[in-house]
């Protein structure tokens, strides 16, 4: 681009702004591609070069399958084909024919991918270009798999991997390697376990080699279920350990992509706005040489020409300013993006470890008890024992439910589809409310709940939510205070926010969990002081309803001495 910008190269800019393009889709910026291929398409369409603005149409139609919009990317690879078809540059048809027909398929028409792909097969053959070849056997594999013919389909993948063994680096790698997954796929329909671990494991050591790090992590996963299905549960954790830590390198790795990409587009930024200024100097130049004519003629017409010029530069200086704000708008959006990147990874593998391990451990110990039940091993138990049995497993039923429950909400926090429905109550009320609810708990363990709060003070907030949010404040107090010990309630308010306080005599948290406790995946649940069970969720799903409802949630404890929770939100009405 910058080559060419400075010899006014008008092709080889049109081809930059093409290639620039189709990079930006593969890092998924996809405002950068669609700029990048708009400036290709105006410039190729200013040269008349169908078969260049045919291959702009080719970058359009993979952004639009990368964003899954499948009728836009049928579409661009359509018009591809057809404007290639019509220049008949038989190695463009065989490519195109190739792109449309793995479009067809990727909208379920099966025929019309299928024909596309035999074409596209034949030409390719002809004119011995095997590294599409390859590519158009991998479709037309997915095309006889999704017909069911599995044994036709087995033969397309092979095929692949002979090329790619002929190849070696040459290789067409992103085919080779579904090739690969596609093969342990039918071995696992076949329930050829040794045959799909085979190729499962010839698949991980292939996108080692070449560093296709965007498949690491589906292979890991087909590995985990491979074990998991014949109960290999060392090499179950030892993938699973795997998994995590290529997910995290791949954060790492797509983070850093990204600051490239904006060093990248800033380059290209400074290198336009350079050619834009010899432009203007070029211009510049020959105004003055005009002026000096004129002058001669005329005083007047080289003062307004004079001023035209100011202005022109003023108008380009304001533009240069305009989009220097604009670039660096971006670069705090992309920072941003990357830190939320960051966060959604880490919430992510905490979900997977509670699904995985809390919700999975009283399932088995329940099926464990089932299996017992019909067994008929249980009436040789002792009547007190058997009766341990039903009393744990009705307390592992009830805390997987309670999991499940907040799972889902937390699941619709994260998806933004909790909804807010304020209303203006007594603090009084809730808190009389919630304490009920505790009274057998708190009874049992010999713990005095009180509350000392003015009847006149209000909250304005989703009563439900609010609800929760006491409720899990007082079961943490309750589940971590000893037996004797106390739990008092309070209440203040100024006038436009009340703040309900929730004080025990508990074990109290260091200064190091009590920062992070209201962070997904920082601090691991605890059991209480007689074994209380708890999900790890519920105080992370109360800060999300606080702030819902534009509130404000805070800790004091220390360790030994108890912990005290303030939660303040609106006293009166307003609009959230």
């Amino acid at each position: 681009m910058e080559l060419s910008l400075r010899i006014s190269y008008k092709k080889g800019i049109a081809e930059s702004y093409r290639n620039l393009g189709s990079i930006y889709t593969y890092f998924g910026s996809y405002y950068h591609t669609v700029f990048n291929l708009q400036k290709a398409i105006e410039g190729y369409r200013e040269l008349h070069d169908s078969v260049g603005l045919a291959n702009c149409y080719i970058s359009m139609g993979h952004m639009y399958r990368y964003l899954n919009d499948i009728p836009k990317e049928i579409a661009y690879h359509k018009l591809s084909y057809e404007i290639h078809s019509r220049q008949g540059i038989l190695e463009r048809i065989g490519v195109t024919a190739h792109n449309l027909g793995e479009s067809y398929f990727n909208n379920k028409e099966l025929t019309k991918a299928k024909d596309l792909t035999e074409r596209a097969i034949g030409i390719n053959k002809s004119i011995g270009n095997v590294q599409v070849l390859s590519s158009c056997y991998k479709v037309m594999g997915k095309i006889l798999l999704a017909e069911n013919n599995a044994d036709e389909a087995e033969i397309y993948f092979i095929k692949i991997l002979q090329i790619s063994d002929s190849l070696k680096d040459n290789s067409q790698k992103i085919a080779t390697i579904e090739a690969f997954l596609e093969l342990a796929t039918i071995n696992k329909l076949r329930k050829n376990l040794k045959h799909e671990e085979f190729h499962l494991h010839e698949a991980a050591s292939f996108v080692s080699h070449y560093k296709l790090t965007r498949y690491t992590r589906q292979i890991y996963l087909n590995l985990i279920d491979l074990y998991t299905r014949t109960n290999q549960k060392s090499k179950v954790l030892e993938y699973t350990s795997k998994f995590i830590q290529v997910s995290d390198s791949l954060a790492k790795i797509e983070m850093r992509d990204k600051n490239q990409l904006v060093a990248g587009f800033t380059k290209m930024y400074k290198v336009e706005k350079e050619n834009s200024a010899l432009e203007i100097e070029n211009k510049l130049k020959d105004e003055r040489a005009k002026q000096k004519n004129i002058i001669l003629y005329f005083i007047g017409g080289f003062s307004f020409i004079t001023i035209i010029l100011l202005l022109l530069l003023i108008r380009t200086i304001k533009k240069i300013r305009t989009t220097n704000e604009q670039l660096e708008q971006k670069n705090i959006i992309i920072e941003s993006q990357n830190e939320k990147l960051a966060e959604l990874n880490h919430t992510k593998d905490k979900f997977f470890s509670i699904v995985s391990h809390d919700l999975r451990a009283p399932l088995n110990a329940v099926s464990s008890f089932t299996h017992f039940l019909f067994s008929g091993q249980l009436k040789k138990l002792p009547d007190e024992q058997m009766q341990e049995l039903v009393t744990e497993s009705k307390n592992l039923i009830d805390n997987a439910r309670k999991l499940t429950d907040d799972l889902i909400t937390w699941a619709q926090l994260q998806m933004k589809k909790a909804e807010v429905h304020p209303s203006l109550f007594t603090a009084a009320d809730v808190v009389d409310e919630t304490i009920a609810v505790f009274k057998e708990p708190s009874a049992k363990k010999q713990i005095t709940i009180s509350h000392t709060i003015d009847e006149n003070i209000n909250l304005f907030a989703d009563k439900n939510q609010y609800l929760f949010i006491i409720r899990n404040i007082i079961n943490n107090a309750v589940k971590f205070t000893t037996a004797g010990g106390t739990i008092s309630i309070t209440a203040a308010t100024d006038g436009i926010n009340s703040t309900v306080s929730v004080t025990d005599t508990g074990t109290g948290m260091s200064k190091e969990v009590s920062d992070s406790i209201f962070t997904v995946g920082k601090v691991a649940s605890k059991n209480g002081t007689e074994g209380e069970m708890g999900t790890g969720l519920g105080l992370i799903i109360a800060q999300e309803f606080v702030h819902l409802n534009k509130g404000e949630i805070k800790v004091f404890s220390e360790l030994g001495k108890g912990s005290s929770f303030s939660v303040t939100v609106p006293s009166y009405e307003f609009k959230l």
